[in-house]
């Protein structure tokens, strides 16, 4: 979108619930100097809707809302992972389970 009195582009924001299958594939934990770095790092599948919207790219922020736990904040490494979706088991599970994804969130 367009700013029509600046002419700079805007981002468009649109909330999109959605319904995944995910789970806690690892805890990364990386020392840098001065900062210790805890991230956790969900993989899964996307089942309602089963295709990802177009707008959710890498680095999508969003919130992710596990039954009765609080809200984790997290951010989309990797959307539409193409591995596991073609052949007669990939494809099988994509038109069963949807678009597969990657998130990362603070540990």
């Amino acid at each position: 979108m367009t700013d029509p009195d600046t002419g700079n582009v805007t981002a468009v924001e649109q909330e999109v619930v959605l319904s995944l299958f995910l789970k806690a594939e690892q805890v990364a934990y990386r020392q840098l100097p001065g900062v210790d770095v805890n991230k956790t790092i969900y993989e899964g599948y996307v089942v309602d809707p089963q295709v990802l919207p177009a707008g959710v790219v890498a680095r999508t922020p969003g919130t992710l809302v596990f039954a009765g736990q609080p809200a984790v904040e997290c951010v989309v490494l990797e959307a539409r992972l193409p591995y596991g979706s073609t052949g007669l088991i990939g494809g099988t599970l994509q038109d069963t389970l949807g678009d597969r994804v990657r998130l990362v969130a603070d540990a």
